[in-house]
C-alpha cells in the first residue's frame, strides 16, 4: 500500500525474510546477551566493531565513546574531546580506525593503529 507525501513508506525483498517462510535458518541465534558493556551515563547512539571482532566501539550522548574489549567486558578506552553529544561512530573494515560525529558540528578521526600511541584529529566545516 502506498501513502501520499511524507508518510510515502517503500517495501523492497530485503524487507522480507529468507528462506521458505518457516523461520529456520543455517545460521544460529543468540537469544541472551554475551555480555553488557557498560560506562556511558547517556544513551549510547550508536556502535561499531574494530576490525578483528574482539573491540567495539560505542558513542553517546554523554559525548564520550568508549571502546571496549568485549571478550574482557572491560573499557579499553574513553574517547573524549567532544563538546556536545555524539550522534555516530564508525569503524575502518580493515584498520584501526574509528570516526566520530557530534552535534558540536565536528567529526573526529582516531588512530589506534600504533599500540604505544593514538592520535586523533578533528574536523570542522559543518553547520549544523
Amino acid at each position: 500500500q502506498q501513502m501520499s507525501g511524507e508518510d510515502e513508506i517503500e517495501f523492497s525483498d530485503k524487507d522480507e525474510p529468507d528462506g521458505d517462510g518457516d523461520g529456520s535458518s543455517d545460521c544460529p541465534t543468540i537469544r541472551v546477551p554475551l555480555t553488557s558493556l557498560k560506562s556511558h551515563q547517556g544513551v549510547v547512539i550508536a556502535a561499531d566493531w574494530l576490525v578483528g571482532g574482539k573491540q567495539a566501539v560505542t558513542a553517546s550522548w554523554d559525548r564520550t565513546a568508549n571502546l571496549y574489549d568485549v571478550e574482557t567486558s572491560e573499557l579499553v578506552h574513553s574517547l573524549t574531546g567532544h563538546d556536545q553529544e555524539l550522534t555516530h561512530c564508525c569503524t575502518h573494515p580493515t584498520q584501526r580506525l574509528v570516526v566520530t560525529s557530534s552535534r558540536d558540528t565536528t567529526f573526529r578521526l582516531w588512530d589506534f593503529r600504533d599500540p604505544s600511541i593514538h592520535s586523533v584529529n578533528v574536523f570542522q566545516g559543518h553547520t549544523e
